[in-house]
């Protein structure tokens, strides 16, 4: 078996970008969530519950974008190129390269992919002369082109010389192998998931049960005036409070079923970690389950 080189992306950049983000992102919503649940029911009630949910949205996928820089590597031996990029992995026979060389030595200037963010340029643009442009890359700084027969890659190892380098002494040294040309990409993934009847239920069931806990209680809600969300220890209720706080069950139970969908995923992955995957989505089933219960009983 031929020696297998590693190149990694530049990560300092994006990871303090993207944590900067989670934890702004973070602060926000769960200001606008803590206010809205202060407020009588009204226009303040729902204009800051809805900025709480705005500002949850782009949680899973910064969270996503870091999992995916922290694990970014690029593979290179004697029969073939191993490009990974989180979910997203490319294996190129070495054969099938036809040209690797910096961006910048190009006469033609190729355009970032949108979202063009530190640490996350991802994505496929057409370029005319060029055809697809797939980046896999942290950033424009080295960048280098891996041209194919049906695409180009665009790279951002942190030592590209290195990597020219590295990339011409295997061409030199020829083949062992024949590795065969693989592309995995995120959307099969999902669907491999969803082709999988156990967890298709799972995730519906819960999604479902969160969605009619959060109608449940918010046509409950402008019936009452207040309502205690706990007890003492000694079995006393907590002191009552406005009935808008009730909408915190469904907020909780939205953040669980967000967690454990992201959590399986990552589990789901690989066959041997699997039934952790079916463990957190069954338990994101029963913590909706139970939060119905609670609301119930509280209302």
């Amino acid at each position: 078996m031929s020696q297998v080189t590693a190149f990694y992306p530049s990560r300092k950049k994006g990871l303090i970008f993207q944590t900067a983000c989670l934890l702004a992102f973070s602060a926000l919503s769960g200001m606008a969530l803590f206010f809205s649940l202060r407020q009588q029911i009204g226009a303040y009630f729902v204009l800051l519950l809805l900025a709480a949910l705005v500002l949850f949205s782009p949680l899973p996928l910064l969270g996503y974008q870091a999992f995916a820089l922290t694990k970014a590597r690029y593979l290179l031996d004697r029969d073939g190129l191993h490009l990974r990029w989180g979910m997203r992995a490319e294996d190129i026979p070495l054969e099938s390269v036809e040209w690797v060389r910096p961006a910048d030595d190009l006469a033609i200037a190729i355009p970032a992919p949108w979202p063009n963010l530190p640490g996350a340029l991802v994505g496929t643009v057409t370029v005319e002369g060029l055809g697809p442009v797939e980046f896999m890359a942290a950033g424009r700084e080295g960048l280098l082109l891996i041209a194919t027969p049906h695409k180009i890659f665009a790279i951002s190892p942190h030592s590209p010389q290195a990597f020219l380098n590295s990339y011409q002494e295997a061409f030199e040294m020829g083949s062992l192998l024949h590795i065969p040309a693989q592309s995995v990409l995120p959307a099969a993934f999902l669907a491999q998931v969803w082709g999988d009847k156990l967890a298709r239920w799972m995730l519906i069931a819960a999604l479902l049960l969160t969605i009619g806990l959060f109608v449940g209680v918010s046509l409950a809600v402008p019936g009452r005036a207040q309502v205690s969300l706990g007890f003492y220890p000694d079995g006393r209720s907590l002191p009552p409070g406005t009935a808008a706080q009730a909408l915190l069950l469904p907020v909780i139970g939205l953040l669980f079923f967000a967690i454990d969908l992201g959590g399986g995923l990552f589990f789901y992955r690989r066959p041997s970690y699997r039934p952790l995957g079916y463990l957190l989505w069954g338990s994101s089933l029963v913590t909706s389950l139970l939060l119905i219960g609670a609301a119930l009983w509280i209302l």
